[in-house]
């Protein structure tokens, strides 16, 4: 049976993968498996950005190519984005 051509993804990726956006270096990259590692880095309770944004191109690399003249770049994208993400999903505190 062939499916049509309009329910196919024109990338095999997205099947497996949620691919993100995000500005790397005011340029927008697509983050194979973005999701997975924010929640995996939430799941460790690190509180320091250092520990964090280590651990986020730890996992990201696994998935993505990251430019080796842009690491640093990369590395505050993701923290940037990891922040926003996870503050977003946090109940709010009281007290």
């Amino acid at each position: 049976m062939v499916m049509p051509r309009d329910t196919l993804s024109p990338c095999a990726a997205d099947a497996l993968y949620s691919i993100c956006q995000i500005k790397v270096a005011g340029k927008p990259v697509g983050i194979a498996g973005l999701p997975a590692a924010f929640a995996a880095v939430d799941a460790q309770g690190l509180t320091r950005d250092a520990e964090i944004a280590a651990e986020l191109m730890r996992r990201v690399e696994k998935e993505n190519y990251i430019p080796p003249a842009l690491t640093e770049e990369y590395s505050a994208a993701l923290l940037a984005e990891y922040r926003r993400t996870v503050t977003k999903h946090e109940p709010p505190s009281f007290g």
